[in-house]
């Protein structure tokens, strides 16, 4: 079973608190990961299953050329490259598109370095593989590629940095690509360009997985919108398809606010639904779809339907799911539903530094949707505030600080494991619009489609970048092989 004992839910509970916020993510080495992941498993119960965890203090030995593409171009690829920066508004794209994406544009690229070692993304030691039997984990990174055409916004976006817990990759506007991921042995070794020039492409097998494991991806938007949900493909708008899930649990294979998987599974403990105190409702948010798709079956396939900001991206499972306690992060399931408490005296209302700042009236928001400005009055408390280039307007008005109006509640001012970014924004900007699924046991091996809706008037395009994590939870615990029974007396 995917779960634990009643006996100890609470102390894994704990446990797995630290494990999602990332205090005791371990550095990416073998005994260190042990050690981590035993803390989760009580007296002489041993993890078994598949922990995926992308959060660590180095990167280095990553490779990140998704689609031949340097990533993190200006840190961590060669020192000659760096970003050039973003195409102005307007200005046609060259044929072929941008040395590592129109958003970012290389200078001086080496196209020869760029494909050392195969083109892909190789995230390392992101994988745990555990046995049950208490012995060491086999070790494994996570390898991205792209199995169709690829062209991204800014391949600076690509791969993941360090301390943070979501890894992303960019995708051009009105582009389509699907991405296989693959784990495999971290010992595996690529040939060398240099060494091997005639064969220097890097596919290594995937490793034998035994147990089911789940993968998480966020951050669902859509660009400027004319309607609200848009009638015709929404300008820069998200989908998201994979599939392969495992279907024959109780929850279908994917989960998140509002459907909880499993209650034995420590993840279901912090998201929101009807038996919380409030629930987050992501229907107005995400369009979900099951069934076949692209060929596949058991497939999911998410649609955006809000307009977002990369403003609103979170990087930590404590910005986008609840109930973390004294250990910090966004707050309960009940603060969804409550207007910001802050007074509406202070002139001016610097929302304690935070820009943009949340503001109480008088505001006149612009609603290009309807050619009508909406007016509050001065001293309206108002939860969210106008955001560029956004077209439908996403600010709700209350009755008095700390009221309850559902969807109104803000990340707090001050929490150590919510990024400044966030605090003080709506919690409806952010969290009704991510999805894990749950492959099966025997699934080394997945794909993944994104499309980002086209862009008119605004070439080259622009772009979205999609996010995506594990857990960092073990599958569960499991206890010694029971010992004989004792003689028989003679």
């Amino acid at each position: 079973a995917r779960g634990v004992t009643a006996g100890t839910m609470e102390p894994v509970r704990r446990q797995a608190l630290l494990l999602l916020l990332g205090f005791a993510a371990p550095p990416a080495l073998a005994s260190e990961a042990l050690a981590g992941d035993l803390e989760a498993c009580l007296g002489a119960t041993n993890p078994i299953g598949l922990v995926l965890d992308f959060q660590t203090s180095d990167i280095s030995e990553d490779t990140n050329v998704l689609g031949g593409f340097p990533g993190d171009v200006a840190t961590n690829f060669y020192a000659e490259a760096a970003c050039v920066g973003a195409l102005d508004w307007g200005t046609p794209s060259p044929d072929g598109g941008c040395p590592c994406g129109c958003g970012c544009r290389c200078s001086n690229p080496q196209f020869e370095t760029v494909q050392q070692n195969g083109a892909m993304l190789r995230m390392r030691q992101v994988g745990r593989l555990y046995d049950g039997t208490g012995d060491p984990p086999q070790i494994l990174d996570l390898i991205v590629k792209n199995t169709t055409f690829y062209m991204p916004w800014s391949s600076d976006q690509n791969g993941r940095t360090a301390d943070q817990t979501f890894a992303q990759i960019s995708l051009a506007a009105d582009q389509e690509a699907t991405f296989t991921y693959r784990l495999v042995a971290n010992d595996y070794v690529c040939n060398s360009c240099v060494d091997s020039p005639g064969d220097c492409t890097c596919d290594p097998p995937a490793a034998a997985i035994d147990y089911g494991f789940d993968m998480c991806f966020f951050d669902f938007d859509t660009g400027p919108q004319e309607s609200d949900p848009a009638s015709v493909e929404s300008n820069l708008g998200e989908r998201f398809t994979t599939c392969g899930l495992d279907t024959t649990t109780d929850y279908g294979g994917y989960y998140h606010h509002g459907k909880k998987p499993d209650s034995s599974m420590l993840v279901s403990q912090f998201l929101c639904d009807d038996s919380d105190a409030a629930t987050i409702d992501t229907s107005a948010y995400m369009d979900i779809q099951t069934g076949s798709f692209l060929g596949g079956t058991n497939c999911i396939q998410v649609e955006a339907l809000k307009e977002g900001i990369g403003g609103d991206n979170p990087r930590l499972f404590s910005e986008v799911m609840m109930g973390f306690g004294a250990f910090g992060g966004a707050g309960t399931c009940a603060d969804y539903d409550v207007c910001p408490s802050y007074s509406c005296e202070s002139d001016p209302w610097t929302c304690g530094g935070k820009v943009p700042c949340m503001t109480c009236g008088p505001i006149d928001y612009p609603d290009y949707a309807s050619e009508a400005d909406v007016t509050y009055p001065t001293g309206t408390i108002l939860s969210g505030y106008p955001r560029s280039p956004g077209r439908m307007p996403d600010v709700i008005e209350c009755p008095s600080a700390g009221a309850t109006v559902t969807g109104a509640g803000v990340y707090p001012a001050n929490s150590e494991r919510v990024e400044e970014r966030l605090q003080l924004r709506p919690y409806r900007y952010t969290m009704p619009k991510f999805v894990c699924v749950t492959y099966p046991k025997g699934t080394a091996e997945f794909s993944v489609t994104y499309r980002v809706g086209p862009n008119p008037g605004g070439d080259p395009g622009y772009g979205r970048a999609f996010l995506f994590a594990g857990t960092g939870l073990a599958t569960s615990c499991v206890g010694p092989p029971p010992s004989p029974p004792p003689p028989s007396p003679p």
